[in-house]
């Protein structure tokens, strides 16, 4: 009969959640306020949660050698305040208009095309996006968005539990 050691057994994939954006401008903390959320869940051990606020051109740095990250963020996607989606990111476009090649104004989709081009996306991005109801600098977040936030943080935990990311 064989045995099998602990350090046999295959270990589950590890996980990265990355809350983006910025608290000083509304709604565009909602992935860091998911993230205060997220950390206070009790996740498996193979999932790391972190705030990076807008990393711009430096995203890729998270990714490299990453088999799999979750990107929470406010998201435009034209729907009502505080609805959420979860995207593919191998299913989606991001379009990078010229205009974004600056050191100074980069957003999500120029970070992901720079990794891209670096050969640094991981196998797997997921995208949990949540519709921003005001982006206004020194707001807070809007009473939409902070209300719908624990169910989307818990559709994260319960997909991450279920394998589904």
């Amino acid at each position: 009969m064989a045995r099998l050691w602990a350090e046999e057994l295959p270990q589950p994939e590890e996980i990265l959640i990355l809350g983006i954006g910025n608290p000083l401008i509304g709604d565009d903390g909602a992935g860091i306020a998911a993230i205060e959320l997220l950390s206070k869940c009790c996740l498996p051990p193979n999932v790391t949660v972190q705030e990076i606020g807008t990393p711009g051109w430096g995203l890729g740095a998270w990714f490299a050698g990453r088999k799999t990250i979750i990107l929470v963020d406010a998201v435009q996607m034209g729907q009502e305040p505080g609805s959420w989606r979860r995207f593919e990111l191998d299913k989606i476009h991001l379009p990078v208009t010229e205009a974004a090649f600056s050191l100074h104004q980069s957003d999500l989709a120029c970070g992901i095309s720079l990794a891209q081009e670096l050969d640094l996306l991981p196998e797997k991005i997921s995208l949990y996006g949540i519709e921003p109801a005001d982006l206004t600098p020194g707001a807070s977040l809007s009473p939409q968005v902070a209300a719908n936030l624990p169910a989307l943080v818990e559709t994260i935990v319960n997909d991450v539990r279920r394998g589904e990311i």
